[in-house]
């Protein structure tokens, strides 16, 4: 188990610090083979805040606050509703979930769609919906991506803006995994064993980043995520 947490992690890691985002997509479904996948979504929030508080602090310059905002606050909506989830969903439907929204996101970051006539209110609708994603499956990033592709940022914009987001939408996160009861003495312990192959993994990853196209890089995430979905798929249904 912990070889196996500690190669999610890593790895997991490692294609945050080179696309800036994917950490949660990856290491969710692999997480809930090797633990219970409830465990799993506190685990991923617990270390995802970690991962993108160092993507942060390394590009938070370029920082687009006025986008920020509105997707925050939608974020913050939706949160108690996916934390409603995460309680009330026995453990093989949260797998199917879980591998269904990341399927469902892989298809959607490939088509890589750029949106006209952007609102307010679609800032706030991707918003409520990465909330909800958060704290049920621990996967809010592509409502995200989607709402910041459509504004067309720049790839540095984009890595720190995304980054902001989730900052902030994991300290809501936190508290209410940590108000629901769901960091357990075992919980913290996975983190403990995670957090170093973290820091190893981000470092890697910076490097890479400064060596590899983005663009060359991101069908190998998104066969990686194909892989983790159906990795998760598989343990709800296998007996």
């Amino acid at each position: 188990m912990v070889a196996g947490l500690t190669a999610v992690l890593l790895l997991a890691s490692v294609v945050q610090a080179v696309s800036g985002f994917g950490f949660a997509l990856l290491s969710m479904p692999l997480l809930s083979v090797i633990v219970d996948t409830k465990d799993a979504v506190a685990v991923s929030t617990l270390v995802g805040t970690l991962a993108s508080t160092v993507m942060l602090a390394r590009h938070r310059r370029h920082v687009c606050w006025p986008l920020v905002w509105p997707l925050l606050g939608g974020a913050l909506a939706g949160m108690p509703v996916g934390l409603y989830v995460l309680i009330v969903l026995d453990e093989r439907l949260l797998r199917l979930v879980l591998a269904g929204a990341v399927l469902v996101s892989v298809f959607v970051l490939a088509r890589g769609w750029q949106l006209e006539g952007r609102s307010r209110r679609f800032d706030l609708g991707a918003g409520f919906l990465s909330g909800v994603l958060n704290t049920s499956v621990s996967t809010n990033g592509p409502p995200l991506v989607l709402a910041l592709q459509a504004r067309g940022l720049e790839p540095d914009a984009f890595r720190a803006t995304i980054s902001a987001l989730f900052v902030a939408g994991a300290v809501g996160a936190n508290l209410l995994l940590a108000g629901a009861g769901r960091y357990t003495d075992q919980v913290l312990a996975y983190a403990a064993v995670g957090a170093p192959a973290l820091l190893v993994g981000g470092l890697i990853g910076t490097r890479l980043a400064r060596r590899l196209a983005v663009a060359r890089f991101r069908p190998l995430v998104l066969g990686l995520l194909v892989v983790a979905a159906m990795a998760a798929g598989a343990g709800a249904l296998l007996p």
